[in-house]
C-alpha cells in the first residue's frame, strides 16, 4: 500500500492552492454548508457577537470570512503560505480585515494560541487531510487545548458511507482504516464513521450529531455522500 510524508501532503496542498485544478471548492469564496449549519446552531444557543473563534485548516478563508461577517472575531491558520496570502486578501476585499486573523502554521505542530483561548473550533474537512495517526492526536489536543471551558468544537468530515469515497478506499488504499491516497493529486484522506469521531473525541461531550446529505462530481460522474457532522462541547474546569 501506497504511504506519504508530511512534506508530501503540505506539497500537494501548496500546488493546489496556487493553482486549484482538482479541488476547486476550495478556491470557492462560498463559506462551508456544514459551518453554516454552525452558526445557525450556535445562534439558536447563544449571543454570537464578538465571540471568538477559530478554523483549524482554514484555505483561503473561505468560512472565516463568512463568519466574520456575521460580526464573529475569527482566526484561521494554514501550513499553506499560497493558502494564507490570499486569505488575508480576500478578507481586505470583504472589508472584515479588522475581524480577522490569518497566519501560516501547521496544525500538527504546536500552535501559537494560549489555552483557554477561543468559543469555538471548526475542524471542517481538516483532521481528514492529515496523513498521520500521530498528527491527528496532536491536533485534536491543541483544539482541545485552546477552547475556553464550555466552548464547542465543530467536527465536519467525510463519512464511510460516501459513495465516491468508498471506491477510493478500495482502489487506492493506504495502511491506515477507511483512508486513501486521491488518485490525481496523491493526496491523503482518511473517512470516519460516527463510533469512531466519538471514541477520537472521547475527552469532550457529545452535544449534536447529525448527516448532511448531498450529491458531488468527480471526474463527471455524481456520486452520494452523506458527511458527519458533529458538535462537541468541553467540560466546566
Amino acid at each position: 500500500m501506497k504511504e506519504i510524508t508530511h512534506g508530501e501532503q503540505q506539497k500537494i496542498w501548496e500546488k493546489e492552492h496556487e493553482a486549484p485544478y482538482v479541488l476547486r471548492q476550495m478556491d470557492s469564496e462560498n463559506p462551508s454548508g456544514g459551518v453554516v449549519k454552525f452558526y445557525k446552531w450556535l445562534y439558536s444557543k447563544t449571543a454570537t457577537e464578538n465571540v471568538k473563534g477559530l478554523e483549524m485548516c482554514c484555505g483561503k478563508g473561505r468560512s472565516v470570512i463568512w463568519l466574520a461577517k456575521q460580526k464573529i472575531n475569527m482566526t484561521g491558520f494554514d501550513f499553506s503560505k499560497n493558502a494564507i496570502e490570499e486569505a488575508r486578501r480576500r478578507a481586505e476585499a470583504a472589508g472584515v480585515q479588522s475581524k480577522t486573523n490569518f497566519l501560516v502554521q501547521d496544525a500538527t505542530k504546536k500552535w501559537k494560541f494560549d489555552s483557554d483561548s477561543f468559543d469555538f473550533v471548526v475542524d471542517c474537512f481538516a483532521t481528514t487531510d492529515i496523513e498521520s495517526a500521530e498528527g491527528r492526536n496532536f491536533a485534536r489536543d491543541e483544539a482541545i487545548r485552546v477552547l475556553k471551558p464550555n466552548g464547542y468544537l465543530l467536527v465536519y468530515t467525510l463519512s464511510t458511507d460516501n459513495e465516491f469515497h468508498k471506491e477510493m478506499i478500495k482502489t487506492s488504499p493506504t495502511s491506515q482504516s477507511n483512508a486513501f491516497l486521491h488518485p490525481t493529486t496523491g493526496k491523503f484522506e482518511k473517512t470516519w464513521d460516527v463510533t469512531e469521531l466519538e471514541m477520537f473525541y472521547s475527552s469532550l461531550t457529545l452535544i449534536e450529531s447529525e448527516r448532511v446529505p448531498k450529491m458531488s462530481t468527480f471526474f463527471g460522474k455524481e456520486y452520494k455522500e452523506n458527511n458527519i457532522w458533529m458538535v462537541f462541547q468541553k467540560a466546566t474546569i
